[in-house]
C-alpha cells in the first residue's frame, strides 16, 4: 500500500512516550509526518528531528488535573490540526480522543494497552470506579474512528460490555519490538563478561525482573521468591531493575526494597537493558496488572531468555506454559519460587525455552509488523474521505476549509 506523504500523525501518551520513538521512526519511513505529545521531559525526539509537545498528566486519580491536561490537548489539536492522532494508555486513550473530536480532528485512533489496575484490583476504590471507567471508555470509543486492542481478551471484554461498536475495533498484538535496535545494541561476549564482573555475578545464576516499582507488577512477589530461592540456592542472584514510582499507594517503597537487599539486588533505572538481559539466565515478570502485551517480556524473549510470568491477560499471550516459559498464579510468591527453581535446575530446558521465546518474538512481534498494521489503519482513514464523518457524527465539518 502506498502511504500518503506528509499526512501529519501525532502520537499521544503519558510518561512513557519515549518508548514510542522506534514506532514513530518506522512510520516516518513509511511517509508520515510524525510528532509526539507526552507528559515527560525528553530530548530523544529532538535528536531525531521529531516535534515534541508536553502536556500535564498525573498517574493518580486527579479529576482537576485530568481536565487541565485534556484542555491542553484540545488547544494543541485546535492550533496544529494534525490529520491523525493515535493515543495510547488509559488516560491518554480516553482524554485525547475526546479533545481531538472537540477540536474537529477527523482521524482518531487509540490503543487500549490493557485494562489496568481497576480490573486487576479488588479494592473498594477500584470496584467503585469501574462504572466510571466504562462510561469514559464508551465515550472515547464513540469519539474514535478505530480502537486497537493488544490482546483478544480485552477486545472481547469491550465488545461484550458495549464499550466499542463492532467494526470500530481491531487487534494488533503489542506495540512491537525494535528487533533491529536490539541486534545493533547486543553486547559482545567481552562486554557481558565485564558487566558480570562489575556487578559481582561471576559464578552465579541470574534471575532478572525489569519494571517500575509498582505493587501490581508483582515486585513484592519477586522479593518473596528471591528469599525462598536463596534459602536453597545461594549461588543465585536476583536482579531488580527499574525506577521507583511516585505514588505511595501503588508504588513499592524503597525501604521495602532495601530490607530485601540480602536476597535481591536493586539496580534502579538502567540504560544498559540489553546487556543486563544478555547476562541473565531467567526473566521474571510476576505482574497481576491487566496488561496489553508487556513490552519487557517481548524484549527479554527476543534476547533468548526463558520467561516466567503470571497467568493473566497479555502476559499469557507471550508465554506458552511449558514451551517457552512458565505461567504461575498471580500474587503467589511461593509458586513463583518453585517455577524459578525448576528452570534454574534444568539448563537444557532453559536453553530450549529461550530459543523458542526468541523465535516467537521474531516471528510475531516485530516492530515492522506493527508499523505496517497501524499504517494500514491510518491510510484507510485518510483515503476514505467521509469514513470518519460517517462513523463519528459531528466530526469532519472543517474538511472543506483545509
Amino acid at each position: 500500500m502506498a502511504h500518503r506523504v506528509s499526512a501529519r500523525l501525532w502520537f499521544i501518551d503519558g510518561q512513557d512516550i519515549r518508548l514510542r520513538l522506534p514506532l514513530l521512526l518506522e512510520l516516518r519511513a513509511r511517509g508520515f509526518d510524525v510528532a509526539a505529545v507526552g507528559a515527560e521531559e525528553v530530548e530523544t525526539f529532538a535528536q531525531h528531528e521529531i516535534p515534541y509537545f508536553r502536556y500535564g498528566l498525573k498517574w493518580d486519580l486527579s479529576p482537576l488535573a485530568d481536565l487541565r491536561g485534556m484542555s491542553q490537548l484540545y488547544r494543541l489539536f485546535r492550533r496544529h490540526q494534525p490529520d491523525l492522532i493515535h493515543a495510547f494508555h488509559t488516560k491518554p486513550g480516553v482524554y485525547a480522543p475526546l479533545a481531538a473530536r472537540k477540536a474537529g480532528i477527523r482521524g482518531i485512533v487509540r490503543t487500549v494497552t490493557g485494562l489496568g489496575h481497576l480490573f486487576s484490583s479488588r479494592s473498594p476504590l477500584a470496584v467503585a470506579l469501574r462504572p466510571v471507567y466504562r462510561r469514559l471508555q464508551r465515550l472515547a470509543s464513540e469519539a474514535s474512528a478505530m480502537t486497537v486492542f493488544q490482546n483478544e481478551e480485552d477486545q472481547e471484554f469491550f465488545l461484550k460490555n458495549g464499550l466499542v461498536r463492532p467494526g470500530r475495533e481491531t487487534l494488533i498484538r503489542s506495540s512491537g519490538v525494535d528487533l533491529r535496535r536490539l541486534k545493533e545494541s547486543a553486547p559482545s561476549p567481552a562486554e557481558i563478561a565485564r558487566l558480570r564482573s562489575d556487578l559481582g555475578l561471576n559464578g552465579h545464576l541470574v534471575v532478572t525482573m525489569i519494571s517500575r516499582l509498582l505493587k501490581h507488577k508483582g515486585v513484592g512477589e519477586f522479593l518473596q521468591a528471591g528469599r525462598l530461592v536463596k534459602a536453597s540456592r545461594p549461588d543465585v542472584v536476583f536482579l531488580l531493575v527499574g525506577p521507583p514510582h511516585e505514588n505511595k499507594w501503588k508504588g513499592v517503597p524503597l525501604s521495602q526494597i532495601h530490607e530485601s537487599a540480602d536476597v535481591v539486588r536493586y539496580l534502579g533505572r538502567r540504560e544498559d537493558i540489553p546487556a543486563l538481559l544478555a547476562l541473565s539466565d531467567v526473566f521474571v515478570l510476576p505482574s497481576y496488572y491487566r496488561e496489553g502485551v508487556p513490552r519487557v517480556l517481548l524484549e527479554a524473549g527476543a534476547m533468548g531468555l526463558p520467561l516466567i510470568t503470571t497467568d493473566m491477560p497479555g502476559c499469557r499471550d507471550v508465554v506458552r506454559d511449558g514451551w517457552n516459559g512458565l505461567l504461575v498464579p498471580p500474587k503467589d510468591g511461593a509458586t513463583l519460587s518453585r517455577a524459578v527453581l525448576r528452570l534454574l535446575e534444568a539448563r537444557d530446558e532453559r536453553t530450549l525455552m529461550g530459543a523458542r521465546s526468541r523465535r516467537l518474538v521474531f516471528d510475531e512481534y516485530g516492530l515492522e509488523r506493527v508499523a505496517e498494521a497501524q499504517a494500514e489503519i491510518y491510510e484507510r482513514l485518510l483515503t476514505e474521505k467521509d469514513h470518519v464523518a460517517r462513523l463519528v457524527p459531528g466530526v469532519g465539518e472543517r474538511a472543506s476549509s483545509r
